[in-house]
């Protein structure tokens, strides 16, 4: 079980993400869902935690907590498949480049 003041930091988090997003906090029970943010952090750790819900909130029309932390397994294969995409791209252009200069 994760600690009290980290689950409340992930809460947090999200909490300011939504205000700046929304221009209000969130509506949501924080005892309640203390909970769900206890199993995210225990399975990605808290910075591991920020990081997806920073990208979370880069890539996502609506966020909600409910959906991060159902979810968040898939959040994260995501940004894996990119950051993965993104790489094989770069050597691809390296490729290219090291081509075009033979």
């Amino acid at each position: 079980m994760a600690e009290r003041k980290d689950r409340m930091a992930l809460l947090s988090r999200y909490a300011k993400l939504h205000a700046l997003r929304y221009g209000a906090r969130p509506e949501h029970n924080i005892n309640r869902e203390q909970w769900s943010a206890d199993n995210l952090v225990e399975s990605y750790t808290l910075y591991g935690c920020y990081d997806l819900l920073d990208y979370y909130f880069d890539v996502s029309q609506a966020p909600s907590w409910r959906y991060f932390a159902n979810y968040a397994d898939q959040v994260l294969k995501a940004q894996k498949d990119i950051k993965k995409d993104n790489d094989e791209r770069a050597e691809r252009r390296r490729m290219a480049r090291l081509w075009l200069h033979e």
